[in-house]
């Protein structure tokens, strides 16, 4: 389903706002009206896409996290024991396209709980995607775990400026070492 541009450019706009406001302040501190005048938009048009802040954090956190898990669920867990190299571009690339809200969220009060909670969704669609659980399979997990959260980390600890290549051969290096 195609969603009317307006409503993904205000949205955009009120993510954007949200992130800079909660690099500021904590969530509880944004009120609606100071959201709206840094998105520029009325509360009318807020209360259209949102109930409350709680919901458009929400909301934003989904949208932001909805599209790095989403590569989650296309990642071959064989792949990542013999041939990591795809996988660890894979998730490099997802990052990357993201690097503007990881910088933003970056210096948010609700960041640390938030990559925590990024983390733990991707390993958890990749697991499922590859019908491997912690009962079953706890090296295939821990494998699993250490490939989301090194790319996660890295990058997200030295965003703006990294080296991309060098961080790829770094990450499958490890991974190939650890079988």
């Amino acid at each position: 389903m195609l969603v009317d541009k307006r409503i993904l450019k205000t949205r955009e706009a009120i993510f954007n706002a949200f992130l800079d406001l909660a690099s500021q302040k904590d969530i509880d501190k944004i009120s609606v009206v100071e959201l709206c005048q840094k998105a520029d938009i009325n509360k009318s048009t807020f209360y259209l896409h949102y109930k409350s802040i709680e919901e458009c954090f929400q909301s934003c956190f989904d949208f932001f996290s909805s599209q790095i898990v989403a590569l989650g669920k296309d990642i071959n867990y064989s792949n990542v024991s013999v041939a990591p190299e795809q996988n660890v571009r894979d998730i490099l690339d997802a990052v990357e396209q993201n690097t503007k809200y990881f910088e933003k969220f970056k210096n948010t009060l609700v960041y640390d709980y938030a990559i925590k909670a990024l983390k733990e969704n991707m390993v958890e669609a990749i697991c499922k995607a590859n019908n491997i659980n912690i009962n079953d399979n706890y090296h295939e997990v821990a494998k699993v775990t250490f490939l989301v959260g090194g790319c996660a980390d890295v990058i997200t600890k030295l965003i703006p400026n990294y080296n991309r290549e060098e961080i790829e051969k770094l990450m499958v290096d490890v991974i190939r070492r650890k079988q």
